[in-house]
């Protein structure tokens, strides 16, 4: 079948992941989506830190209004003038340094507030984010598979469990995915093996070779027995060639790239013989010698790599 040409959303990215949090105080439902308004009711979502400042604000109010009574009431049954007076200043006077140490201290309190309104309303939050789930689920019955990975994406910045990443990584592999999409890959990798996430990291990987990190090479190297069953031994040759992309992936999967070095296509051995030239501190081990080998034999006709044959060959002169 073939894939869904998609126009991805940009990721709205926060400092904290709770930022994303919203309530529709109506339906007394939260939500992680990026709507602004309640899918059920229509009412407009109060964002988590908006709900915290307001009940903060509230509590604020109430408090300075208790002081306030008191003196109040110190005022009506004071026995003297002078007592009455005592009771209006220190009331004010306790009213105005209460309110202006709690704006002095008012982030550590937000994030108390916040806290606890996290665990008091955790089931809540389940519950918002289940239904959040359906709406993906949906999303993907009706084949809107861009806005079905828009929502399992902001449900994963929250929740980050396997299941969630694969329900994605099968959405991603229906749509056609292409170089100026923002694609994610490391945040996508499940703790066991998986054919999906595999398959759509072979794609990444043809498209944007940028997006495989250490973390995926590893994964690769793991699971290296069951992916050549499912994808034959050319996918392990690409994320070999992808390792030479950094300095100290080289050195960190040197082992693994020794294994592909003979089936590298030319412009990946340059690349390397190019890396390690220009790092004769580091200690490369016999990868160096393997990749020198390779050259001589393989490439000694090759302008290209004229330089590297030179410095072996005085290398060898010099011993």
């Amino acid at each position: 079948m073939a894939k869904q040409a998609v126009q991805l959303s940009k990721k709205k990215r926060t400092k904290y992941r709770f930022q994303k949090l919203k309530m529709c105080k109506k339906c007394n439902r939260y939500s992680i989506l990026k709507d602004e308004m309640c899918p059920t009711c229509g009412t407009n979502l109060v964002g988590i830190e908006s709900l915290v400042k307001s009940i903060l604000k509230k509590r604020l109010i109430t408090e300075a209004i208790r002081i306030l009574i008191v003196a109040c009431l110190g005022i009506v049954f004071a026995p003297t003038i002078k007592t009455m007076y005592y009771s209006l200043f220190a009331g004010l006077i306790f009213c105005f340094c209460y309110i202006a140490l709690t704006t002095m201290f008012m982030k550590s309190e937000y994030f108390h507030q916040l806290k606890k309104l996290l665990r008091t309303d955790f089931r809540k939050i389940q519950a918002g984010i289940q239904f959040d789930s359906d709406l993906a689920k949906a999303d993907v019955k009706e084949q809107r598979l861009a806005m079905a990975d828009e929502k399992l994406r902001e449900i994963g910045d929250l929740i980050s469990t396997d299941r969630v990443k694969i329900r994605r990584v099968m959405v991603l592999n229906e749509i056609a995915l292409r170089s100026d999409m923002e694609l994610e890959l490391e945040g996508l990798i499940p703790s066991s093996y998986d054919r999906d996430f595999v398959k759509y990291a072979l794609e990444v990987l043809k498209i944007k070779r940028t997006l495989i990190s250490k973390k995926c090479i590893a994964y690769f190297i793991h699971y290296r027995d069951a992916i050549v069953i499912d994808f034959g031994m050319d996918s392990l040759l690409s994320v070999a060639g992808s390792a030479l992309r950094m300095k100290l992936y080289i050195l960190e999967f040197s082992t693994f790239i020794e294994e592909f070095l003979d089936h590298f296509p030319k412009e990946r051995v340059l690349r390397l013989c190019n890396i390690i030239h220009a790092n004769p501190e580091v200690e490369w081990g016999s990868l160096k010698d393997k990749t020198m080998r390779l050259v001589e034999k393989k490439y000694y006709y090759d302008p290209a790599f004229k330089r590297f044959t030179i410095e072996t060959e005085r290398s060898v002169s010099h011993v």
